[in-house]
This record gives structure tokens, C-alpha cells and sequence, in this order.
């Protein structure tokens, strides 16, 4: 599903809908008459890269949720300790 092209999306990563190993961009500017947005990346030389891509060709980017931390208790009922 194509992202639509308001000020809001400013900020969130997109990646191109069409490309399979498509980075995942932040978009930096919009332009809402054209449908055109503007974004940055980096590329696999670690140098920024910067595209325009019409709003159809691309999908926003959920980031993923952090896994728990291994160092937590698990929560459970406490035992008490007969002396």
C-alpha cells in the first residue's frame, strides 16, 4: 500500500515498493501538488544518498519491537520459606 504524500510523513522511514532489497529511507521533504518525496540513505559505501520517488511507489517502514530484556525476572507467584 503506497503512503500518501502529507506534511505528517515527514521523518518516517519508506522503502521503495517495488525494489526487494530496498533500503529503508527517511523522507525529508513532500511535495503535495506533485505527489513527489524527497528522501536519504545510506548507501552499502556508508556515503548519503539522496532520491525523489512519486508517493505511489512507496510503503512506510514499521520499525520493529524491541525484544525483553533477558535480564528480568519472570513474574510468577512468590514462595515463602519455612523456617
Amino acid at each position: 500500500m503506497s503512503v500518501r504524500a502529507t506534511e505528517r510523513l515527514i521523518g518516517d522511514l519508506v522503502a521503495v515498493t517495488a525494489l526487494p532489497g530496498s533500503p529503508h529511507m527517511v523522507v525529508k521533504a513532500i511535495n503535495e501538488e506533485t505527489k513527489l518525496i524527497t528522501t536519504a540513505w545510506f548507501s552499502d559505501c556508508k556515503c548519503s544518498q539522496e532520491g525523489v520517488f512519486p508517493a505511489s511507489a512507496l510503503d512506510r517502514v514499521e520499525p520493529k519491537k524491541a525484544a525483553p530484556a533477558a535480564g528480568k525476572a519472570a513474574k510468577g507467584k512468590k514462595t515463602a520459606v519455612k523456617r
